[in-house]
């Protein structure tokens, strides 16, 4: 076993895994994802809502096959729209007589998902396509009351479907309950669903979920984060937005342009567009998404209290939300309905005017520098800070790292981590004692390949830091309890009961205390 812990642990041929997180299905970015219909393919509205391209494939739509059930699933014949590419699904609409049946509706959805995007030459930036499904059969389904036995199937069914067609999947669900019960399944088999990560990198895992319960974890994002869901990096960006006025410039200083650092980049190319207001909103519009990758909404889903972030974007404001955690933005307006909040110390895209970009912008920032210095003094002393998608050579990271250093070098080093990629021998002679570093992957291992293990490696934090018990009360969810939440369900039964007999302060504290098991059924 080397230093890092990789050993023989090899990254070139992935295995196929199957996510589990809360949100909104028609957010998430990625390759393609099954639309539950039936075989009239009447398609309900929240899933056709602000998706134009969705509706006229659904209005052109004309596959016998599935009309007639001789296939279970069925994709538009052709697709241009730059979105995820819809699979139409036939769910029983009157019910089903067993949750068995889902299971070749489920690998009948991964196969024309991956026929389809073949055929329509999609490419994906991921070693494995993405497909994204939801728990079905639940709602018009009719599956709502075995909702337990629901969630089981669609787990196991997926974890067979990706590994038999080749294709990472992600379930999304829609409650706290729903999560709850999935995560305690996937438990039961950690070493097998999470084999892709080392023992050291699981080992981080389950140490950084421990504080995660505790409340104790400050993550701190990077531009990788919205990579995911197709947002440019901090390079792309700038090229992106010399492309817009290069015609202004002669092939002689297009070469300089290039040598120059990112933030003089910048401050040229602002100087060369019509103002600096039209600058900022060409920046806002190539950084702006609405739909969030893996790592937004898996990190979103964790038990935080608060986050930072350098990105413009709103994809974790959005995952927050979806996952039920919405959350207050520093500096913005009052929310008073948030569950966390989130620093965002670049600027955001909702107010073009506070982007921080060239170099002129870094200079002037001392303010959200002093903000930041504050927040993270105060965390680290009983908190983590998590930084996650910054690249070591990133002098953002560098710039943030030595702010920090400098109010508390004994507290960064004990207490700061950054997820890596890759392992580097040098790097970590760089940052000993300045940091703590967990790569992701061993020395060498391609980027997109460990940027998905760093997935994983969040899949497996958010099963590990999930506590949440609000099926245990509910009798959709009576068949899949353990001996054991049996028990703890009679008792809190029997609580209830002894509430409504009996006007108690006590008793009333307790039921209270319990909330999280949800409400008696």
């Amino acid at each position: 076993m080397t230093q890092s812990g990789f050993d023989d642990y090899a990254t070139t041929h992935p295995t196929p895994h199957v996510f589990v997180t809360r949100g909104d299905l028609t957010h998430v970015a990625c390759d393609a994802w099954m639309v539950s219909t039936d075989r009239t393919l009447n398609v309900l509205p929240h899933w056709t809502r602000g998706n134009d391209a969705l509706r006229r494939a659904i209005a052109d739509f004309d596959d016998r096959r599935f009309h007639d059930g001789k296939v279970h699933a069925s994709a538009p014949p052709s697709w241009t729209a730059h979105t995820p590419l819809p699979i139409f699904t036939a769910v029983p609409i009157f019910g089903f007589t067993e949750t068995a049946e889902f299971v070749g509706i489920i690998d009948d959805f991964a196969r024309v998902a991956v026929e389809a995007l073949d055929t329509l030459e999609v490419t994906t930036k991921r070693p494995l396509p993405l497909l994204a499904m939801p728990i079905i059969g639940s709602g018009g389904g009719g599956g709502a009351g075995v909702i337990g036995d629901l969630i089981r199937t669609v787990i196991e069914a997926a974890e067979l479907a990706a590994h038999r067609h080749g294709v990472d999947i992600v379930i999304v669900v829609r409650d706290a309950s729903q999560i709850g019960l999935a995560q305690r399944i996937r438990r039961a088999d950690r070493q097998e669903r999470w084999s892709e990560l080392s023992p050291a990198v699981r080992s981080a895992a389950e140490e950084l979920a421990h504080d995660c319960l505790a409340g104790n974890v400050v993550p701190f994002l990077g531009a990788g984060i919205s990579m995911s869901a197709g947002a440019p990096s901090w390079d792309s960006l700038v090229a992106e937005l010399s492309s817009a006025v290069t015609g202004q410039l002669n092939d002689d200083e297009k070469t300089s342009l290039s040598k120059k650092n990112v933030l003089d980049q910048a401050e040229i190319l602002k100087n060369l567009y019509d103002s600096p207001e039209s600058f900022n909103a060409a920046v806002a519009e190539l950084v702006n998404r609405q739909s969030y990758g893996l790592a937004p909404t898996l990190i979103a889903n964790l038990p935080l209290e608060q986050a930072i972030t350098l990105n413009y974007d709103e994809l974790f404001e959005i995952a927050s939300n979806d996952a039920g955690q919405p959350c207050a933005v520093i500096p913005g307006d009052e929310a008073p309905d948030a569950h966390r909040w989130l620093l965002k110390m670049h600027g955001n895209v909702a107010d073009e005017s506070t982007i921080v970009l060239t170099r002129t912008d870094y200079l002037g920032f001392d303010a959200n520098r002093n903000v930041l210095a504050a927040l993270v003094k105060a965390s680290l002393v009983t908190k983590r800070l998590v930084f996650i998608g910054f690249g070591l050579g990133d002098d953002h990271f560098h710039q943030i790292l030595h702010d920090v250093r400098q109010m508390s070098p004994e507290s960064i080093a004990r207490r700061a981590l950054a997820l890596t990629l890759s392992d580097d021998s040098l790097e970590r002679k760089a940052w000993k004692n300045k940091i703590t570093l967990q790569p992701m992957t061993p020395e060498g291992t391609d980027i997109a390949m460990a940027g998905r293990v760093l997935e994983i490696f969040l899949d497996y934090l958010l099963m590990l830091s999930t506590d949440s018990r609000e099926y245990l009360l509910d009798p959709a969810y009576a068949s899949q309890l353990t001996p054991s939440e049996r028990r703890l369900k009679d008792i809190i039964s029997q609580l209830h009961a002894l509430r409504d007999d009996a006007d108690d302060p006590s008793i009333d504290a307790a039921v209270e205390a319990i909330r999280g098991f949800g409400q008696s059924g």
